[in-house]
């Protein structure tokens, strides 16, 4: 049986929502179809929340699929089955976080595992799981990463291009086998948790608010003591999203020389406005932010970078929003842990704005104006449920749209 790797990206709520959909719309629709070939799945950040969702609750919820006659006003409705759940009831219960919601007071609000709080009630509240049946995938194998930072060199600083200085010896990629607990680090050394639950990896994997804590010296004398924190080889280290090394998922799935990979690349910033997700995989100097590959394109490259601008240009492109590469050599990475190897095919998704898309509808101009200015890609912290049923609309119908390669590439 052949093994193929899901990436599912951070990205936040659009992260969540999107992976989720895109997710759900590959397995009914291709994978179901095909001879099911073994699935690794490596999640990051929203990806990771929306892959723990559709792990835990994903039999009983009712999606958006692509309708090109539905109305404004079914679009902008939580459609349910009977003794089902609306399938992005996350947007309604992650804004509960005191931090996270406007005028909130920072000091009171982010306590340690404040976080981990967070998403337990969204689970409950949301989608009607205790947080002691919160558990790793019965049909996939599941690796959530995320970051581990050294105490020593925080709070970080970043050089003009956004790199973090010192990121080789302070910066460490790490992962946990959602199923087995098994936890691997990018340098290979020891890493030990104090609470090492799926809903606490979720948590770490996702823990996007701390960016600006470890880097802010202010805020890292009064709020370090609200991120949680494991030990390296014995080393103290804190533990950050998985956005802040690689967003993509994509490093994982290389670490296990997984030989086809689909990429859902969701987040939650429109690709022009921020490439070094993909640039430093492709070995391209651009800049980056706080959130994302601080790591940098000489640590972080893994491909050559001969075709990125093919790349690039692909995913960008509002009509077709889809890389499609074959019989790549993956580069020996030490940082990242990842061997010489060729993988063998690889498929990239965006979630850029697409005219093609909502021109799709029989009722296009309509849907168009309701849109928020954020759609697809651009939304702070939570998303209306208009936009929420068109971003996972939009996932269905980029998988419908590419069905028959992801098929060869499934089959």
């Amino acid at each position: 049986m052949s093994t193929v790797g899901i990436a599912m990206s951070g990205g936040g709520i659009t992260g969540i929502v999107a992976g989720l959909s895109a997710f759900n719309s590959l397995i009914t629709r291709v994978y179901d179809a095909t001879s099911k070939p073994d699935l690794v799945v490596s999640t990051v950040s929203g990806g990771t929340i929306g892959f723990g969702i559709h792990s835990n609750a994903g039999d009983k919820l009712t999606y958006q699929m692509y309708d090109s006659g539905i109305s404004y006003d079914d679009a902008n409705s939580e459609v349910v089955a009977e003794g089902e759940i609306w399938y992005a009831n996350v947007v309604n219960y992650l804004n509960w976080a005191p931090f996270l919601t406007e005028g909130a007071d920072k000091l009171g609000a982010m306590q340690s595992g404040w976080w981990t709080d967070v998403i337990d009630l969204m689970f409950w509240e949301g989608y009607s799981v205790h947080d002691y049946d919160i558990a790793g995938s019965d049909d996939f194998e599941w690796h959530a990463n995320f970051a581990l930072l050294e105490k020593d060199v925080c709070p970080i600083s970043r050089s003009d291009d956004g790199v973090m200085k010192k990121a080789e010896e302070g910066l460490i990629y790490a992962s946990m086998d959602m199923s087995s607990g098994e936890k691997v680090t990018a340098n290979n050394a020891t890493l030990e948790i104090k609470h090492d639950t799926v809903l606490d990896v979720m948590s770490y994997s996702s823990s996007f608010w701390a960016a600006s804590i470890v880097e802010d010296k202010t805020q890292y004398f009064f709020l370090k003591g609200s991120i949680s924190t494991g030990t390296l080889g014995g080393d103290d280290v804190y533990l950050n999203d998985g956005g802040i090394v690689d967003t993509t998922g994509i490093v994982t799935l290389l670490q296990k020389k997984v030989p086809k990979i689909v990429a859902f690349y969701n987040n939650n910033d429109p690709l022009e406005s921020l490439s070094s997700i993909f640039a430093y995989l492709f070995g391209f100097e651009v800049t980056t932010d706080t959130m994302n590959s601080l790591e940098g394109w000489e640590l972080g490259q893994v491909f050559d970078g001969g075709v990125y601008e093919e790349v690039l240009a692909n995913l960008t492109d509002p009509t077709i929003m889809r890389a499609h590469l074959t019989g790549v050599q993956v580069m020996d990475n030490d940082y990242l842990g990842v061997g010489s190897y060729v993988l063998e095919e690889i498929m990239i998704f965006s979630n850029e704005y697409s005219e093609e898309f909502l021109d799709s509808f029989d009722n296009s101009e309509d849907l168009k104006n309701g849109l928020d200015d954020n759609w697809p890609n651009n939304f702070p912290v939570s998303i209306p449920t208009f936009d929420c049923n068109m971003i996972a609309m939009k996932a269905d119908w980029l998988v419908i749209k590419w069905e028959e390669e992801l098929a060869a590439l499934l089959a």
